[in-house]
Formats: C-alpha cells, sequence, structure tokens
C-alpha cells in the first residue's frame, strides 16, 4: 500500500512518461516506427529490473524457472505487433509452427483450461524473451516456493513494480493520445489474431481499437490459413 505521497509521486512519474513518450510518438512517421516504439518501454524496464536486483531484495528467479509463464499473460497493441514482426522474420516452417501453437493455444482457453503453458514456452525457456512484454518484464517473485505452490500472494518487490507500472500506464497513455490503442489482451490470442489478418497493422495505426479486441475469436481449421505461413 503506497503513502499519499508516493502514490502522488507515482502519478506525476506516470505523467512524466506520457508527456515524455507522447512527443516521440508524434514523431513516428509510419506503423512500423510507431510499434518500433514499444521498445523504449522494454529498455527502461530492463534497466529498472536491473537496478531493483542490485539493490534488493533479489528475485529469486533464475533462468528455467517457468511458473509465470503458465498464467495469463496479457500485451498492449503495440507489443503484440512487435512480437508478429519478429515472428514474421522467421522461416516458413517455423512461423507455421508458432501459428500452430497459437491457435492451439486460444482454443483450449476458449474451452476453460485455467492454466496452460505459454505458446512461446519451449523447453522452460521464453523463445520470444528479446521481444516479450512488459508485464514478463516486471515479472518476478521473491519466493519461488510460493509459485511452484500457486500461492495466492507471490512476495515482490514494491519498488519495482511501482516504477515499471508507471512506466507502463505512461507510455500506454502517450499510445492513446497519438490515436494508437493501447489496449491490454491475453498475448496468446492476440499474437495469433495479429499473424492472420494482413490489415490489421494498418487499421491500427489509423486508431482502430478494435483490430485485437476479439482476439478470442479462433477460426476452425478449415478456416482462411495465416498470410505468410
Amino acid at each position: 500500500m503506497l503513502t499519499d505521497d508516493e502514490q502522488s509521486a507515482f502519478q506525476e512519474s506516470i505523467a512524466r512518461v506520457r508527456q515524455l513518450a507522447a512527443r516521440s510518438l508524434r514523431q513516428a512517421a509510419n506503423a512500423d516506427e510507431a510499434i518500433t516504439f514499444v521498445m523504449n518501454l522494454h529498455r527502461s524496464l530492463d534497466t529498472v529490473a536491473e537496478q531493483a536486483g542490485a539493490t534488493g531484495p533479489a528475485p529469486d528467479c533464475k533462468a528455467g524457472c517457468a511458473h509465470c509463464c503458465h498464467v495469463r499473460v496479457e500485451a498492449t497493441d503495440p507489443e503484440v505487433f512487435h512480437i508478429a514482426r519478429h515472428l514474421q522474420a522467421l522461416p516458413a516452417t517455423a512461423l507455421a509452427a508458432v501459428a500452430k501453437r497459437l491457435q492451439q493455444h486460444a482454443e483450449t482457453a476458449r474451452q476453460g483450461a485455467p492454466r496452460q503453458a505459454c505458446s512461446f514456452l519451449q523447453e522452460n525457456r521464453c523463445t520470444i524473451y528479446t521481444v516479450r512484454p512488459a508485464v514478463c518484464r516486471k515479472a518476478h517473485s521473491l519466493s519461488v516456493q510460493h509459485c511452484a505452490s500457486l500461492a495466492p500472494q507471490i512476495p515482490q518487490n514494491l519498488r519495482l513494480l511501482v516504477d515499471a507500472e508507471a512506466l507502463m500506464a505512461g507510455t500506454a497513455q502517450a499510445y492513446a493520445d497519438a490515436a494508437m490503442p493501447a489496449h491490454a489482451h491475453e498475448l496468446n490470442a492476440a499474437v495469433w489474431a495479429a499473424l492472420r489478418d494482413p490489415t490489421a497493422l494498418r487499421r491500427w495505426y489509423e486508431g482502430d481499437a478494435a483490430v485485437l479486441e476479439h482476439s478470442h475469436a479462433v477460426q476452425s481449421p478449415g478456416g482462411p490459413s495465416t498470410p505468410g505461413i
């Protein structure tokens, strides 16, 4: 729980990030530049995480620990398109394999599965680590035992969370100020939606807030295939 002074400082941080990010986004000449900008958020979050780890308390997370990769993960519109662009640069066979996992994940989630591994988790490693969304970059735990036991409350570094949330909220608001939606979507279904609709990126850049809104709708196996796959 934040004190009144801490809450005020938090809101000021969001406003500061929003102002700086909006200024940069106004200079984006096209959709590609607009989604590339989200990398600034990711770099800032990585810095916040590194600083928090250096000053303590240190996270109990280690490579190969993937408990948090079995819960719902959300990503904003620009992050989804950033990931989709990364995937579209893969060889055709690799892209087809990822698309199949994404579709299966979305179908299973629609059937009410409470927990399943993220489509991008392979051998307990994130295959999109360099372009992973903000929520993954801020995710951490001070006790792996709590994660393994599915404890309802996971001990975390409050300073890291507050700084990360300010960066994320300010950036999302800046995208909205630039008439580019930055809503939160379930990661797997949203990336699958972005991959299968070749017009999605353009429509998002033009301000269509519903491009990924229905990302949970999954096409049947007999429906249109993913463009480029």
